[in-house]
């Protein structure tokens, strides 16, 4: 593999590090990670925190988890009540976020929100801007143009379904896929390594504990060869695991106790987006056109021999 092929994931462990923003009340704290096109905010708010953005040129997302604090939403000239177990897409431009209460949200940013990603605990593992990575393409607007879409997390989630249950949702520059919260573990014969040859993968964990297990694919110089990673990563925490890195995430401990995965991309997938039915607001959002061949214009690459996710 080229050289371009040996960046090493970044793990973001927040009990061990401090945030990168502190709200000027301090009635929140935020904590940043970046990968080469996206950044992974999660904080921590009590009761009348308020986040804001300004002039964010592209759409980005609001998670907020089931034991996660509901926020009031305001941009672009609408406002909202987002509750816990919700996702919410947010329009270009400014806007703010208001704590009802005391809890934990994610926000997803593109690399379109330069301030944000300037902020990144990890943001001079990016000083040569990700070369390896597919370019970004933004898709079209949605159905309707930009505004707030809000999805109640709960009603995409079968109580007697299978215990991997994925809710994929897409916007103009990103994706995510939202795992319905696990209760029993992985078994160790049912994993599924593959890597991504063009594109990054950004795991939020919020709850349990995870092995993201990475193998690093070998050049010809051995001197340039990364060893393997089988740490056990607690949580709340995100990796960002780098193009063409082999990968699989387990939870791990007991069954019982509740477990949380949130996988990112930016831009979306054209895999999973072309799947009829698995992204689940696909209605709103249109594909990109298609080239002479019959191939989508952008979207990155999955290199497997597994079909996996």
């Amino acid at each position: 593999m080229s050289e371009l092929s040996r960046r090493q994931a970044s793990r973001s462990v927040f009990s061990e590090q401090e945030p990168q923003q502190i709200g000027k009340d301090g009635l929140s704290r935020t904590w940043i990670t970046r990968g080469g096109n996206m950044a992974v905010c999660v904080s921590e708010v009590e009761a009348g925190a308020v986040l804001t953005w300004q002039d964010n040129p592209e759409e980005h997302m609001l998670i907020i988890p089931p034991r996660g604090a509901a926020m009031e939403v305001e941009t672009g000239g609408e406002s909202m009540l987002a509750e816990p177990d919700s996702l919410t897409i947010l329009p270009p431009g400014s806007g703010r976020l208001i704590a009802r209460d005391t809890g934990r949200i994610a926000r997803i940013f593109s690399k379109a929100a330069t301030d944000v990603m300037a902020l990144a605990i990890n943001s001079d593992a990016y000083a040569d801007g990700a070369p390896e990575l597919a370019p970004v393409d933004l898709w079209p607007e949605p159905i309707g143009g930009f505004r707030i879409r809000h999805y109640p997390l709960a009603q995409y989630i079968d109580p007697q379904g299978d215990r991997i249950q994925p809710r994929c949702f897409r916007s103009t520059n990103m994706m995510v896929n939202l795992f319905g919260h696990f209760f029993t573990r992985r078994g160790t014969t049912e994993l599924s390594p593959h890597w991504h040859d063009d594109f990054e993968q950004a795991s939020l964990c919020l709850d349990g504990a995870w092995i993201h297990h990475i193998r690093y694919n070998w050049g010809a110089d051995l001197n340039t060869w990364l060893p393997d990673d089988h740490s056990v990563t607690p949580t709340p925490s995100v990796m960002v695991i780098p193009a063409r890195a082999i990968h699989t995430s387990r939870d791990v401990g007991a069954d019982g106790p509740e477990s949380s995965l949130y996988d990112i991309f930016c831009p979306p997938r054209m895999d999973f987006a072309s799947k009829p039915g698995f992204v689940r607001n696909e209605d709103e959002y249109p594909l990109p056109a298609r080239g002479n061949d019959g191939e989508p214009k952008t979207g990155g690459t999955l290199l497997s021999w597994q079909k996996s996710g």
